[in-house]
């Protein structure tokens, strides 16, 4: 059936076959375990790695969803259709609407706090790691 896979890492959004077998998720999105996000009106979900956000760094992208709201994911998501019963099918949505919604973050640093997850670009982080470092090491010379 046809699905659409939007890969953050490659920057690609496009259809491919999926089996039906939802076994085969867990290989598509190279993770152990997912979840489900429902963006649409229109009955399509985007499976995404329900470790996503686990990772201390991941690539991201945000959509735009049918209630006007953006959401930001971390790793590969999938898009599938589901009928009545919850059972997957071939997704609704376009392929140009989507890559219309979705925006690419790039790789981004992942940190877990108090008050959640700290999503930052990844340049960002290990430029503030590097000037971390440089301070500490000034320090250690300053005070010898």
């Amino acid at each position: 059936m046809k699905a659409i896979l939007i890969n953050p890492k490659e920057e690609v959004i496009r259809f491919i076959s999926y089996d039906g077998d939802y076994k085969s998720i867990y290989q598509i999105l190279d993770c152990r375990a997912f979840e489900c996000v429902y963006p649409f009106k229109n009955e399509d979900t985007i499976y995404i790695d329900e470790e996503g956000l686990l990772k201390d760094s991941n690539y991201s992208f945000t959509i735009r969803c049918d209630d006007g709201t953006t959401i930001s994911l971390m790793g590969k998501g999938l898009i599938l259709g589901t009928d009545a019963e919850g059972e997957s099918i071939e997704c609704q949505s376009k392929l140009d609407d989507i890559k219309s919604r979705i925006t690419f973050k790039g790789k981004v640093a992942i940190s877990e706090g108090d008050r959640g997850f700290t999503v930052v670009p990844y340049e960002e982080y290990l430029k503030a790691l590097t000037n971390q470092k440089l301070l500490e090491i000034l320090n250690i010379k300053g005070n010898a």
